[in-house]
């Protein structure tokens, strides 16, 4: 009986505690604060990183307007950067907020100094509710020592750099510089017009320019045979006629690849030097354009 009346009066005394410690747990708590690692050493301009993450239940929030400002100064240290980020963890909102702050204080000997208090005020709720963040000390020290009677005396010999060895970026510089000339120089070798360059001016180089200046008429097309006539006989030295074509292809074997466009082209020349035929003159100039130039190739061997 007796242990029964005991068992009674704990349940009853754990049925009037468990919702009191219910009511008890916080709406907003902080889960963790990181501050700087260096608490000493601090100087002027040292820029100081502090990260919380802070729990609240839902429906409370942390509206922009209760964040620190950006730019605010307290006792020389200022807010350079805030940035805060929201996630959601069961019915509990998670804000994990990044401080950045820049030390401008000034002080002639080393002091304490301290990451202002930061006080978090949440909206939504049904009652008001806020959260403060203690401040955070560290050991502030002077760029100079207190009491200098002349800073002249005191001053240290500026730091000469060591120097970068440079003589491989100058030989890969040359290499590259030599590679995008020659390059450059093939490009105009195998692409220009005109004579200023040497090996650029041989006998079809001088009938393709001379093809590209001519009219689309019968006139300008019997003219374009003749210059194609007089570049085949500049280099097979003599009048190069359809019936020696073998012995000038096995002379000149770099415009063998053209074979059937040479053929064609002494066929349609004798069509119509000698059999009046009558064509689109200015449809085959245009070709003869185009024969001209990769003739022009093979004399230039590309």
């Amino acid at each position: 009986m007796k242990n029964l009346i005991i068992k009674l009066v704990v349940l009853a005394s754990l049925a009037f505690i468990m919702p009191v410690a219910l009511a008890q747990e916080p709406d907003a708590r902080i889960l963790s604060v990181i501050n700087p690692s260096q608490s000493n050493g601090v100087r002027i301009g040292d820029v100081l990183n502090r990260t919380l993450e802070i729990e609240a239940n839902a429906p409370y929030t942390i509206p922009k307007t209760a964040l620190p400002m950006k730019g605010e100064n307290r006792s020389g240290i200022e807010l350079a950067d805030i940035s805060i980020k929201t996630s959601k963890r069961g019915n509990k909102n998670i804000y994990t907020i990044a401080l950045t702050y820049q030390v401008f204080a000034s002080a002639a000997k080393p002091v304490v100094m301290q990451l202002p208090e930061e006080r978090f005020t949440f909206s939504g709720g049904a009652k008001a509710l806020s959260i403060t963040v203690p401040a955070w000390h560290f050991w502030f020290s002077p760029l100079v020592a207190e009491g200098i009677s002349n800073a002249k005396e005191n001053m240290q010999p500026q730091f000469k750099p060591a120097l970068i060895d440079v003589d491989a970026h100058y030989t890969r510089f040359w290499v590259f510089l030599a590679l995008s000339v020659t390059g450059l120089l093939g490009l105009v070798y195998v692409n220009a017009d005109k004579r200023w360059l040497p090996f650029m001016n041989g006998a079809f180089a001088q009938a393709h320019r001379s093809l590209k200046k001519l009219p689309g008429n019968p006139a300008g097309e019997k003219n374009a045979l003749v210059y194609m006539h007089q570049a085949f006989n500049r280099i097979n030295g003599e009048n190069l006629f359809i019936n020696n074509l073998e012995q000038f292809l096995a002379a000149h074997p770099e415009f063998s690849r053209l074979k059937n466009d040479i053929i064609e082209f002494f066929q349609r020349s004798n069509a119509s030097l000698f059999a009046s035929r009558q064509e689109n003159s200015e449809l085959y100039i245009n070709h003869l354009v185009v024969l001209s130039k990769r003739l022009r190739d093979c004399e230039r061997g590309v």
